[in-house]
């Protein structure tokens, strides 16, 4: 490509251009001997000092830092100034040697930014930073004309290994998943998958492969506003679908990225659900809340502006779902806590439709499980909860009499995280830290329901243990109870597709389950998932007061017919 000052635009269409000289940092710095500026119009095109892929080092070693050179190339991209990455991306335009840098530059604005196309002499030295390499200490630059870049196309192998495209300007053609939003507010980052959402390997369901490449906004600004990437409903969610991104590959913060250099075009293919209709029969409904504490140096929300948001959005979700049996998980674990819970849950009912809780001993665990229950449809006829050590958190379970007659157990159980790794021991085998003693709490579950209810009673009532089992479907927790007859309720009756509740680095699965008896599976109408939290992003825990991200897990909604319609 000639060096000539034109410039493309788009393909088909060059133009004339005059050539533009940028000098910075000190002037005695820019100054050669005669006082005339060390580059200038007329050297572009002459010898340089240096190829890019002598900088890189892509067949030998890279140049030591320090060592000044004087490059010519295209500019792939510019991100100036603190809003961006402080710097611009150039790449050289030869085929058999193809190589690409940052050039660091954070005395450039906006309005000086080398621009996407523009061909540049620079003078500058060779650099690192964390590692990656670039060029900085910039002193001195000529704008030689435009050049054109094409990218490479690159298929969903390649982004295997996007370090093979490190600083250099590519096109993905997608389409590709967005799996994974956490990030969205904080960083302006979103996770990408091929092939559909990806999944956790041990949730036995069918997926996308996970990307080693994280989509960013060209900017490495904390609390990016506005939010980037939002559709124009104000929505970016887990499952939606990006077309096509034309960007650089580079490396930061331990992650590959790719940062646009046009805005992606996406398509929201998960839309915000509605909740479940109304059911006549019995609802039961586990719902994680995530730290629900009125102590504000506890966990939870540190303000009480957060706090007030916190109760304003489970409100929200517990009033649309509007079951019978509550299985909540993550209350502060104290006596004015669940009292202060229960006048959340009955502020908008009207006093026969009241929730009242299976209150037990207190363990001293600092989180607990509740069950709370309407007495105007089910009657508590006893409750439980198992001391063992084996449990951080002590299940709960409650025998209830529907106002038909029916009688139905409800158990609820919240087993050990799988984080805070020991360093030797119960370490992550597969299955996270701790898979050991989560298997040992299932066996002292089951033992201790078949004391509790009498084996006889564990066969003729109907009975569903819900829990966060900080396990996947495949793991060993569930196989154990599963293999005493306890069914997995979600696998028969929700599509692999929709089969998750959490979702944790890009990866979606479900540690939530819902097993049951045969006496109650035969009752099961219905079970939904409801996608109000794992598919949102975190910041609106900050900037929301409805349903969306009202915790990090899903509530689950089970609907049961009892009695069974002849």
């Amino acid at each position: 490509m000639s060096t000539g000052a034109a410039e493309w635009q788009q393909p088909g269409r060059w133009r004339r251009s005059a050539p533009r000289l940028i000098a910075f940092g000190f002037l005695l710095a820019l100054l050669g001997p005669g006082g005339a500026l060390a580059l200038q119009p007329a050297d572009c095109g002459g010898p340089t000092t240096a190829t890019l892929a002598e900088v890189r080092g892509l067949d030998q070693p890279p140049l030591p830092e320090g060592e000044s050179v004087v490059i010519e190339a295209v500019v792939t991209a510019s991100f100036p100034g603190r809003e961006g990455l402080n710097g611009f991306f150039i790449e050289s335009q030869s085929t058999l040697e193809p190589a690409g840098a940052f050039v660091y530059a954070p005395q450039l604005t906006a309005d000086r930014a080398p621009a996407r196309g523009e061909r540049w002499r620079l003078r500058a030295r060779a650099g690192r930073f964390r590692g990656r390499i670039q060029l900085e200490a910039l002193d001195a630059a000529v704008q030689c004309g435009f050049g054109r870049i094409e990218p490479p196309v690159l298929s969903a192998s390649d982004l295997e290994a996007p370090g093979h495209f490190v600083d250099r300007l590519v096109h993905i053609p997608g389409p590709l998943t967005v799996t994974g939003v956490y990030n969205l507010g904080r960083y302006g980052s979103l996770r990408l998958s091929a092939g559909g959402r990806a999944f956790q390997p041990n949730n036995g369901t069918p997926g996308g492969r996970l990307l080693p490449l994280i989509l960013d906004d060209g900017s490495h600004q904390r609390d990016p506003r506005p939010v980037p990437y939002l559709d124009p409903d104000g929505v970016r969610r887990a499952g939606d679908r990006v077309e096509a991104i034309t960007g650089i590959i580079t490396r930061a913060f331990g992650d590959w990225r790719i940062h646009p250099v046009t805005p992606p075009t996406f398509q929201s293919t998960n839309p915000r659900p509605d909740p479940p209709p109304p059911h006549d029969g019995v609802r039961v409904v586990h719902f994680n809340v995530e730290n629900y504490f009125l102590d504000r140096q506890g966990r939870g929300p540190s303000t009480e502006a957060g706090f007030r948001r916190q109760r304003q959005r489970i409100r929200a979700t517990l009033d649309a779902l509007d079951g019978d049996v509550l299985v909540l998980h993550e209350l502060e674990n104290r006596p004015a806590v669940v009292a202060d819970f229960l006048d959340l849950v009955n502020e908008s009912e009207p006093p026969r439709r009241h929730y009242q809780a299976v209150l037990t001993p207190r363990s001293p665990a600092v989180i607990r499980t509740v069950i709370l229950y309407r007495p105007d449809r089910m009657e508590l006829i006893r409750a439980g909860r198992q001391v063992a050590p084996i449990h951080p958190r002590d299940p709960v379970v409650a025998l209830f009499r529907h106002e038909s007659g029916q009688q139905l157990a409800v158990a609820g159980a919240h087993f050990k995280s799988r984080t805070r790794c020991p360093d030797a021991g119960d370490v992550d085998r597969g299955e996270g830290c701790w898979g050991e003693r989560r298997r040992r709490q299932s066996e002292a579950l089951v033992e201790w329901l078949g004391e509790w209810l009498s084996p006889e009673a564990m066969e003729a009532v109907p009975l569903l243990v819900t829990g966060d089992l900080n396990a996947y479907a495949r793991e060993a927790p569930a196989r154990v109870l599963e293999d005493v007859g306890l069914a997995n309720q979600l696998a028969r009756h929700v599509p692999p597709a929709q089969r998750y509740n959490y979702v944790f680095r890009g990866r979606a699965g479900y540690l939530n389950h819902v097993f049951a008896n045969a006496a109650a599976a035969e009752k099961i109408q219905r079970l939904r998932i409801w996608s109000v939290n794992a598919d949102e992003p975190v910041y609106l825990i900050e900037e929301g007061d409805d349903v969306w991200r009202a915790s990090d897990h899903d509530p689950l909604v089970v609907d049961m017919k009892i009695p069974t319609s002849e």
